[in-house]
Parts: C-alpha cells; sequence; structure tokens
C-alpha cells in the first residue's frame, strides 16, 4: 500500500535526489487477464460464450466485427473511481465489442466481472469518471465511436451525473457547439474535474480538457452553461514526443490532459494545476478566472518543470499534505511533488517505480492516504499484441 505520509517524510530527507521506493509499497486491488461483462447475472467472458444477449440481439462467429455486441480482446479499461465498496470501470469505445463503457465492481474478487452502470443504455463512450463529495458521479461522454478508419459521432458529447446514494441520472447537459473546434475535439475530451463544496453542491463547476484541439470546457451547474477556453500552455511541446513505454515510441500528440484541484482559498477558490501530456511543464489558475467565462491569458503561470522523462498523465492532490501525484507515464512511475517547493527536478521525486506493474497508468487517484491507479498497458495493445494468457489489466493502491 503507498502511504503518503511515509513518502513526504522519507522524500523530505532525500529531496536532493530522485529515490525509487521498494515494489512492496504496491498493493494489488484487481487484476484481469481480459475484461469480462456481467449482465444481471449473465456472464460473457469470450467471444462465442452467448448466443443471446440483453435485448435480444445476437452474435456469432459469422458476424463482422461491427456487428458482434462483445468482442473481449477489444477490452481495455481507461479510467476508475472509489465509491465505499463498489469501483467503478471505465471502457472507451475505441474498438468495436464493447458492451458498456461506464461500470462497476465489488471488491470480493480479484478479477471480477464488470457489471454496467447503471444500465447499458444511453452513454457512448467514457473516459475518466470522477465523484464530488456530493456523492455524485460525473463523465463527459464523449458520443464518439472512435474505431480506427470508421470514427462515427453517435451522439453529441455530454456531461451526465449520477447521484450515487439512488442510481439515477440526475442531469446530461449537451455541450455546445461554441464548445467545439472540429470533428477531432469529442476525442480529445478523456477527464473530467468537479469544483464544489459540501456545503454548496448546487454551486459546482467541471473542467474538462481536450487533448485533441488544444482547449478547456468549463461548465457551470448553477447556470446549466458552458464555455471554451484557449491557451497555449495547453499545447503539447514537439520537443517531448518520442519517449519511450514498454519498449515502443509514444508519438501521440495529447495535449491538456489532467486538471487538478488544490483546497480552497479564503474567498472559497482554487488553485487549478494542469498540463499536457507530452510536456514536462505545470502551469496554473486560480479558478475564479476559470469561472469567469472571460479571456484567462494574463493569470495564467507556469509553475515549473518536472524534468526529463517526467511526461505524465492524470495527476491529483493530498490536501492535508499539500502533495500532488503525478502519472508518470514515461518512467512506469508515480511522482510527487510538494506544492509549497518550487517545481525543479530536483525537487520532484519517484513515490514509487515497476517496470511491470506500472507499465501506462492511465487514471490516478488520491483517496484518503492511498494513491489509487490504473494501469492497461495500453502501449502494447495500440502497437502490438497483449498477451491474453497474462495480467494485462490492473488496479493497484
Amino acid at each position: 500500500m503507498i502511504n503518503i505520509n511515509i513518502i513526504i517524510l522519507l522524500f523530505s530527507l532525500f529531496y536532493n535526489e530522485i529515490k525509487s521506493f521498494p515494489n512492496e509499497n504496491i498493493s494489488e486491488v484487481f487484476a484481469w487477464k481480459q475484461i469480462n461483462y456481467d449482465f444481471d447475472g449473465v456472464l460473457y467472458y469470450q467471444n462465442s460464450d452467448a448466443k443471446k444477449i440483453p435485448n435480444g440481439v445476437h452474435f456469432d462467429q459469422d458476424l463482422n466485427d461491427s456487428e458482434k455486441f462483445f468482442i473481449q480482446y477489444n477490452n481495455v479499461p481507461v479510467g476508475f473511481e472509489v465509491y465505499g465498496k463498489r469501483v467503478f470501470v471505465t471502457v472507451p469505445r475505441r474498438r468495436y465489442g464493447i458492451p458498456s463503457t461506464l461500470n462497476y465492481v465489488d471488491t470480493k474478487s480479484k478479477s471480477p466481472a464488470l457489471k454496467p452502470y447503471p444500465n447499458s443504455q444511453g452513454l457512448i463512450s467514457v473516459y475518466r469518471p470522477r465523484i464530488d463529495v456530493c456523492d455524485r458521479l460525473w463523465v463527459i461522454d464523449t458520443g464518439l465511436l472512435e474505431v480506427p478508419g470508421n470514427r462515427t459521432q453517435v451522439q453529441k458529447p455530454a456531461i451526465v451525473v449520477y447521484d450515487l446514494k439512488t442510481d439515477k441520472q440526475i442531469l446530461r447537459y449537451e455541450l455546445k457547439d461554441t464548445d467545439l473546434v472540429n470533428e477531432r475535439t469529442p476525442g480529445g475530451l478523456t477527464s473530467i474535474t468537479v469544483d464544489v463544496t459540501r456545503n454548496n453542491c448546487d454551486d459546482a463547476y467541471a473542467y474538462i480538457n481536450d487533448l485533441a484541439t488544444v482547449g478547456m470546457v468549463v461548465f457551470s451547474l448553477k447556470s446549466k452553461n458552458s464555455w471554451r477556453l484557449s491557451h497555449p500552455s495547453f499545447a503539447y511541446d514537439e520537443e517531448f514526443l518520442n519517449f519511450t513505454v514498454a519498449g515502443y515510441t509514444i508519438n501521440w500528440k495529447d495535449s491538456l490532459f489532467s486538471i487538478a484541484l488544490s483546497e480552497p482559498d479564503r474567498e472559497g477558490h482554487r488553485t487549478a494545476y494542469y498540463h499536457p501530456l507530452v510536456s514536462p511543464l505545470e502551469f496554473s489558475v486560480n479558478t475564479k478566472y476559470l469561472k469567469s467565462g472571460k479571456p484567462i491569458d494574463r493569470y495564467l503561470k507556469l509553475v515549473g518543470t518536472k524534468g526529463a522523462n517526467t511526461q505524465s498523465g492524470s495527476h491529483d492532490y493530498h490536501e492535508d499534505l499539500k502533495t500532488m501525484y503525478y502519472a508518470n507515464v514515461a518512467q512506469d512511475a508515480i511522482l510527487c511533488w510538494q506544492v509549497e517547493n518550487k517545481m525543479a527536478p530536483e525537487n520532484v521525486g519517484i513515490a514509487v517505480q515497476d517496470h511491470k506493474r506500472l507499465v501506462y497508468i492511465s487514471d490516478l487517484k488520491v483517496i484518503g492516504d492511498d494513491v489509487w491507479v490504473l494501469v492497461n498497458k495500453m502501449p502494447v495493445f495500440v502497437f502490438s499484441v497483449l498477451n491474453v494468457n497474462d495480467y494485462n489489466f490492473f488496479i493497484h493502491k
């Protein structure tokens, strides 16, 4: 288990060097060789094991891939969240044969089947969900089938919110045309960050990244309105393309990837820390400027650089310890940085590193005093072939 207090103590003693902590800090929560599904007690675990599926749809080996309900190999988990004994797991529709994009599992087994949440209807493709302090699950549905060579925009991108106490959908808000740049934008809407306090649940804001067409979409729950923000700091850096993961060269031009929030200040606003995936730089802005709907250029700040091989995806913040944790895909590691220190390579440490169990951390969350991660070997899936006899997908803490 990754204990944050121990990490910070040791990091403070050795801040002049990057330290790699023992692998014993990794506690495996789930591990899957391939993804299975459980639809109301009916288990789907191989392409041809079932001839009939919910709603009377049939498939068999003679069907084209586009006609098949379930193609097991194509199901790659990307995002997750934790709520009590339930863990939510998302499978974006980037290939054919994905029966449900938003799912949950319980913690009773090592490789549980995914159960659709709250059912398999309505959502097209979801990446990284987030739960707020008001017991609500937020997702951004891209509305896009991202099958290579046959990308299809099924419906408009939308913010969808569920009440976790009742498991009912309480909001569906379609993004406006002005929130989108072109047909590539929906595929870039891969995370959502929720800004709200427990005593004012109706006045929530959501910040959505756009890694494809370089922007951020802001949504106000109270006004039911959204607007798009643009800035050069959202863009990827050509100099940091072509880094290596699992022996494969990553040339994905992923821009703004993750937005993480500090604790609120005296006015109730927070610092939003953000970065492109393909960049070592971290930037920040006070959320009052994101909420204003006005140009933000003069308010953005360069926080600093994490250093070489620090291309990172998701990141999250521990408020009590004022420490940020990064899913460092370039080093199969989790980085940590205390925000009260200057961001510079000598102040950024490796909390834990494992070249087998942390190969492409697709999502990261700070939950209590643990750091949770979802690992999916995505570069192997994209550039080669996963070994289906080995464990490929993990959730660790």
